[in-house]
């Protein structure tokens, strides 16, 4: 029986891969070794040997162990369901961006400066956002709405060692993530309790899937060699639309159960099981 590998996420996916041996782990409590090609992991539980990963560690800024993980990975004779390089690629939010804009896909307009002093040279009428680092699921992210936030958040980035984007406020009517898994694509509109769209989400309701959007992230997903693969997406009252970000390890959380028959599908396909 072939092992699977889970790295940290949801709990449940033992129950929909009843044909493989399922070992969870988390990466903060674990350790990797390369030797000969053949990656172990080892934790207080025991010793894996994956013949699979599904990697599941997102919503985070990648460290220097998450990376290395990666690199180790992709160096071994281990399969992933997203591969290592693509996931590498994707970690970072820079150059996750210049993939979205070497394709001409509509990414919401930014700056960027390595040092929080050179911030005043980037600023823009209010309100606007300020994203600090490399971080997902909503963290790092403030809303600019006067000058008396805009010097606090100046004073607070200064502490920080991370690089800092400035882009405008979008207005937005709601939120889209589409999400591909292999070639079955869905849509789903969402709303946040506050500005941003993915934190204290509290309205979930799966939408028509539009042509052009499903031809734009059937594009993305050849171009990343992905097999699963979110945009998300947010729309104004205009009915402007604009790329918030890709995500390559997409939370399903209010998508179909079929969302995860087709993860199932594709690791199957994978595995050549």
């Amino acid at each position: 029986m072939k092992t699977i590998l889970i790295i940290n996420g949801e709990k449940y996916w033992h129950d929909y891969l009843p044909m493989f041996q399922v070992v969870h782990k988390k990466i903060q409590d674990a350790e990797f070794i390369l030797k000969e090609q053949q990656l172990v992991v080892v934790d207080k539980e025991g010793v894996c040997k994956p013949d699979f990963i599904l990697w599941r560690l997102g919503a985070i800024t990648p460290n220097w162990k998450h990376r290395t993980a990666l690199e180790l990975i992709q160096l071994s004779t281990v399969v992933c369901l997203n591969d290592a390089k693509s996931l590498l690629q994707g970690y970072d939010r820079l150059s996750m961006l210049y993939t979205l804009k070497a394709l001409d896909l509509p990414v919401i307009p930014f700056d960027v400066v390595t040092h929080s002093r050179f911030l005043n040279t980037l600023q823009l009428p209010f309100p606007f956002v300020v994203k600090i680092g490399n971080y997902h699921g909503g963290y790092g992210k403030v809303l600019i709405e006067n000058e008396a936030k805009w010097q606090d958040i100046k004073d607070m980035a200064f502490v920080t060692n991370d690089y800092i984007t400035v882009e405008p406020f979008i207005d937005y009517q709601y939120d889209i993530r589409y999400l591909i898994v292999n070639d079955k694509v869905w849509a789903m509109q969402r709303k946040g309790k506050f500005w941003k769209s993915n934190v204290l989400t509290n309205a979930f309701q799966l939408i028509p899937v539009q042509p052009y959007w499903e031809a734009r992230i059937k594009r993305l997903q050849e171009h990343l060699n992905a097999i699963i693969l979110a945009l998300d997406i947010l729309k104004d009252d205009e009915g402007n639309e604009y790329i918030v970000e890709y995500n390559d390890i997409p939370g399903i959380s209010g998508f179909p159960n079929e969302v995860k028959e087709e993860f199932v599908k594709a690791i199957q396909e994978k595995c050549n099981f």
